[in-house]
């Protein structure tokens, strides 16, 4: 009792922090204007003019924007076919595997259990940019703050999707295409079908991003993730809208806050009575 208490209060610790993270994502998201691109570009061409060099590097400012993603060279994708900036293929195998369990009377009994493993996963990524009408701010890219639209989620059984024999085993959906060779799975596992996910940043949907904007010598101003002394303030880039973002943010910290009291008496409680 008195070790379930304590993993109860620290499990409260731990959601108290997490809620701290939510409540300074929605202080920076409240705390930071606008801005237009054309400004920060003008904002740019002024300190680059004051500069010995001619040249802006080494500007930053944390800044939020609001526009549509433009891309000039778009990514098809692989499973809906539709165009994105971003896109993400995911293909999970669905099987079942074969085990053998003795019970206590020495009997062997064999039974089916099911499973998932991902046997395809890829990332593209083509460059793109913010436009709000003023301007366009290219965005650097991170694997993490960007929200993604799931396009694609469909299960197909094996026998819609697989081809060939042998060691020509193909796994085909749209224009996706994968050689398994021979399956490789054994007597002892058989595949049920696969699951197919795309999410991709689509083209010409507006977004609401925050985040340092930068002037870099070889690629000017840009949009990325906060660095140095900014390097805990939020990058986001979301299909959703500020006040979307900021109600979702607010109603998690709250309840997380609101557990982690609960949790928090619980394990005080439970460490008391086992006290005694």
């Amino acid at each position: 009792m008195l070790w379930f208490g304590i993993a109860l209060v620290l499990v409260a610790v731990i959601l108290f922090f997490v809620s701290r993270g939510s409540t300074s994502k929605v202080f920076h998201m409240k705390a930071t204007d606008t801005s237009r691109v054309g400004a920060l570009e003008k904002l740019v061409a002024e300190v680059a003019a004051d500069m010995p060099d001619g040249l802006a590097t080494g500007y930053r400012d944390y800044v939020e924007v609001k526009g549509k993603i433009v891309c000039d060279e778009p990514l098809r994708g692989e499973l809906s076919d539709k165009l994105g900036a971003i896109m993400e293929t995911q293909v999970v195998r669905v099987f079942e595997r074969r085990e053998e369990r003795r019970d206590p009377q020495g009997n062997v009994r064999t039974e089916w259990h099911k499973g998932e493993e991902t046997v395809s996963q890829n990332r593209r990524e083509s460059p793109f940019w913010i436009d709000d009408g003023s301007g366009r701010l290219r965005v650097k890219t991170t694997n993490k703050g960007i929200d993604l639209e799931k396009v694609v989620e469909r299960f197909e059984s094996a026998n819609t999707v697989e081809s060939g024999f042998g060691g020509n085993l193909t796994l085909s959906f749209g224009r996706f295409q994968l050689g398994l060779g021979g399956g490789g799975y054994g007597a002892s596992s058989r595949t049920l079908g696969y699951k197919f996910i795309e999410r991709m940043l689509p083209i010409g949907k507006s977004v609401y991003a925050i985040g340092e904007a930068a002037h870099l010598e070889d690629e000017g101003l840009v949009l990325r993730a906060p660095t140095e002394a900014d390097k805990k303030k939020p990058f986001m880039i979301s299909l959703k809208t500020e006040e979307d973002l900021v109600h979702a943010s607010e109603k998690s910290a709250m309840i997380m806050k609101v557990v982690a009291v609960i949790l928090a008496l619980a394990g005080v409680v439970l460490m008391g009575m086992s006290a005694r």
